[in-house]
């Protein structure tokens, strides 16, 4: 893939003019704030309360966390115009977002991106989908109805000592709407161009005075992008979910839901495979098509009980199942999470939460000829214990926030990851807060114990006098990756129509994964082979900042921007010469992002809204460049009835198509995104 331009400039130029534009028409605001209506100023300050629960486990005002947080509430992901749950997330700040074709995604936070992104920790009501086989997620089997999503928080910055190890950039909850605020029915219905067709069904309602029911059914048809050759590319899916949840106030202090889900997908893809040379085929690799199947389900159960206004309890229980069959690996996952935690107050100034954790999971894979794990079935347990104090030092204007977790896990026994934050409100409208945090990315089963023949390579490409063998192995003394995070924020409302937030932080990184240099030694008459063990040979820093802004100036009208830049430096230890690695590391990761969402009220029928998006060119991975890209997407809302809303949605309309990045050591071959219209009817019941 070369690159077109190194990136868009002119696409930044725009989003930082639009991003100066927005800052100074919004210190000129006051003016317009007598003629405002007093709804719109409630609004935002009705967003500077939205409840968080991610920054300490408890429910806090989002304009008095001592963390860098973001809420996508159920409105943005209304007026959005996304349609997975990857794509939301492109609306926060620090959080890069790359698809790497139809199906697949690469997420994570301030840096280390990729399919496999591994620092970056994923909650959906309280249950991990982090999977231990390669320590990452799965995003295109995470199926939730987005009718159904309360909020999505997102937390950049080590979690690690509230909700334990690979919490190490950020952590990710989404949350999803109790059964009482979804009764009645849901139906929806849509296609496009890319979107050919999806729906939903739900449908909620009181089983008694204090316990609420709701089902629902989801499917998705989506085609394929287009190769860089301009040919359709073989990478398009379908999927279908099906769940519950329901909600009961046992009694006046207990509350007690349970909810399940079961998902079942095909996702094409295509492969770049490897062998040697035989006989009459003298080719060292080839391109084949395949379908990678995944079924999924889970059964979630938690009880909680209020003693007071600062002291409650709660005991969650969940069972976690998956099976993913792929050309290059067939895996079968199941998991058991048992999670203890209660709060309470000691004397006036200190607010404890601490708990227990249990998780046990056990793995069945099935190898090919190009993946094997030297023992096809395993199990782990995860065992861990956690404290935080908030230490009221000045009532309502600063506070200590103390905390650490305890933790141990099979691969590498004991780790703790301790945290502490300060916190400073000198007005109701301005805060302050800094943080020093160490976190960990644990070793996962493939760090440990895979075999990937990762590619083939020919006597006149190497120099060597046979043909040679390449495959990366892990490493049974694994050891777990750092990081020592440093922190600062800004959060203010300087006028009632305005709201920023701003963060800054300095990650120190050690025992990264890399390969280590093998030699080629001879594996038959006709052949060598060379190894490349992985280690934790590679240490850095990232450096960078977040800004988000909001302003409505006028009560039918509301702008957001956004704007993240990262830095990221990497060194390689004890000798090993993986650049790729270091590479991918350092340069995997746009500098640059910045976007604006604007949304219209035209009337009380008709919404608009614009997402304009620019992000910078990733400069390595696997030592290709990805250039930037502007994009924009619209979306046209009608409602023709109180309970009827008609939906139209243009998504990456400033090109005709654009890559956005490649995936990292599984050779599937990326598509590009291409420009797409879809329309949707939503009827309510």
């Amino acid at each position: 893939m070369k690159q077109k331009h190194a990136l868009p400039s002119y696409g930044f130029c725009l989003a930082g003019a639009i991003f100066s534009a927005f800052l100074a028409s919004a210190t000129c605001s006051f003016a317009l704030e007598a003629s405002v209506d007093d709804l719109t100023n409630l609004s935002l300050e009705a967003l500077m309360d939205i409840d968080v629960t991610s920054v300490s486990r408890k429910p806090q005002k989002l304009a008095n966390v001592a963390a860098a947080a973001f809420v996508i509430t159920q409105d943005d992901i209304r007026r959005s115009g996304a349609t997975t749950i990857p794509e939301l997330l492109r609306m926060v700040p620090g959080v890069q977002v790359a698809r790497i074709d139809s199906n697949k995604w690469a997420v994570s936070i301030r840096g280390f991106n990729g399919r496999f992104s591994n620092k970056l920790l994923v909650l959906k009501d309280g249950r991990s989908i982090y999977t231990p086989l390669f320590s990452g997620v799965y995003w295109e089997q995470q199926d939730t109805p987005l009718e159904d999503i309360e909020r999505i928080e997102v937390i950049r910055g080590p979690g690690a000592a509230l909700w334990g190890a690979n919490a190490v950039n950020g952590v990710i909850n989404i949350i999803t709407k109790s059964a009482n605020n979804t009764k009645g029915g849901l139906v929806s219905a849509g296609g496009g161009t890319f979107e050919h067709g999806f729906g939903t069904l739900r449908y909620g309602t009181s089983l008694s005075k204090d316990t609420d029911v709701r089902v629902y059914g989801n499917y998705a048809n989506r085609g394929g992008g287009t190769y860089s050759s301009g040919n359709d590319s073989h990478d398009a899916w379908q999927s279908g979910s099906t769940g519950f949840r329901m909600d009961s106030q046992v009694s006046r202090q207990d509350t007690w839901t349970l909810q399940g889900d079961f998902f079942s997908g095909s996702f094409d893809e295509n492969y770049t495979l490897y062998k040697l040379p035989t006989s009459g085929d003298s080719s060292y690799s080839w391109s084949q098509d395949s379908s990678a199947k995944a079924q999924s389900g889970n059964i979630l159960t938690r009880w909680q009980r209020t003693i007071s206004d600062t002291e409650d309890f709660s005991l969650q229980l969940y069972y976690d199942r998956y099976h993913r069959d792929m050309l290059v690996l067939g895996e079968s996952r199941d998991t058991v999470d048992l999670d203890f935690q209660h709060r309470f107050t000691l004397g006036e100034s200190n607010d404890l939460i601490w708990g227990l954790g249990v998780r046990h999971t056990r793995d069945d894979l099935t190898n090919t000829p190009f993946i094997v794990f030297k023992n096809n079935s395993e199990g782990t347990s995860l065992l861990s214990i956690f404290m935080h104090d908030e230490i009221t030092l000045i009532p309502e204007k600063l506070s200590l926030i103390l905390g650490t977790r305890l933790e141990h896990n099979d691969y590498s026994d004991f780790e703790i990851q301790p945290n502490a934050r300060l916190l400073w409100t000198p007005s109701p409208r301005t805060t302050f807060w800094g943080s020093v945090s160490r976190a960990v990315r644990t070793p996962s089963r493939g760090d440990e114990s895979i075999e990937y023949r990762y590619k083939s390579l020919s006597p006149q490409a190497t120099g060597a006098p046979l043909p040679l063998r390449v495959e990366i192995d892990g490493h049974k003394g694994f050891a777990s990756e750092t990081v020592i995070a440093y922190e600062l924020g800004y959060r203010t409302q300087p006028l009632t129509l305005v709201t920023v937030d701003t963060s800054f932080f300095y990650n120190q990184y050690s025992k990264l994964r890399v390969r280590q240099e093998g030699s080629p030694v001879s594996e038959t008459t006709t052949n060598l082979a060379l190894y490349y063990p992985l280690a934790n040979s590679m240490h850095g820093f990232t450096y960078g900042g977040e800004l988000s802004a909001t302003w409505t100036p006028l009560d039918w009208w509301r702008l957001q921007a956004i704007y993240s830049y990262l830095y990221s430096a990497m060194t390689l230890d004890n000798g090993s010469t993986d650049e790729t690695n270091r590479s991918n590391a350092a340069e995997g990761s746009p500098r640059h992002q910045g976007s604006l969402r604007s949304g219209f009220d035209l009337s009380k029928q008709v919404e608009l809204d614009f997402w304009l998006r620019a992000v910078d060119r990733v400069p390595s991975i696997d030592s290709v460049t990805i250039p930037g890209y502007l994009t924009a997407d619209v979306r046209l809302a009608w409602k023709p009835a109180k309970n009827i809303e008609c939906t139209l949605v243009g998504q990456n309309l400033l090109r005709n198509r654009h890559p956005e990045y490649l995936p990292e050591f599984i050779n599937t071959t990326p598509s590009e995104m291409p420009r797409s219209v879809y329309g949707k009817v939503t009827w309510k019941f």
